[in-house]
């Protein structure tokens, strides 16, 4: 009895032995929260062009919001052009034709308004659309079409 004790003592330490002797591979730490993945970081729009055409004059009556009433155009919703949040501009040129012109109009930024100059047309970015207007207000556009050109710089 005492032969077949020391003989399991042996096969113990022996079993202990090698498992404590065996390496483990290193297994990479698991995370248990996902992490989100990486945006994507869009490509250099400088250099590019694009065309919203058949766009139409708009009214908005601003005496039950801003007070302040806008005829104004607006392009699709494009993330991938412009930003989430309110932008008075980007890095292009802005142009505007009206359906029945061949000449475009330089668009400036809202920031540039000059009280002096008596017609202009002014754009400003908001919520991934880019809206023009016109200063001073001409309901005569109300309902006509016109086509937005920006190149990218």
């Amino acid at each position: 009895m005492k032969q077949r004790l020391k003989d399991s003592a042996l096969v113990v330490m022996i079993g202990a032995g090698l498992l404590l002797s065996c390496s483990k591979p290193e297994v990479p730490q698991t995370n248990r929260f996902s992490t989100p993945p990486l945006p994507v970081l869009s490509q250099s729009l400088s250099g590019q062009e694009f065309l919203f055409d058949s766009l139409t004059w708009t009214f908005y009556d601003g005496r039950f919001d801003v007070g302040v009433d806008y005829v104004y155009l607006e392009t699709p919703r494009r993330a991938d052009l412009f930003p989430l949040t309110y932008s008075s501009s980007i890095n292009a040129e802005v142009l505007l034709k009206f359906d029945t012109a061949s000449n475009w109009t330089e668009v400036k930024s809202i920031d540039l308004y000059d009280p002096v100059i008596p017609v202009q047309y002014m754009y400003w970015v908001y919520s991934n659309f880019l809206f023009v207007h016109v200063l001073p207000l001409n309901d005569q556009l109300i309902g006509r079409k016109a086509a937005i050109k920006i190149k990218f710089l």
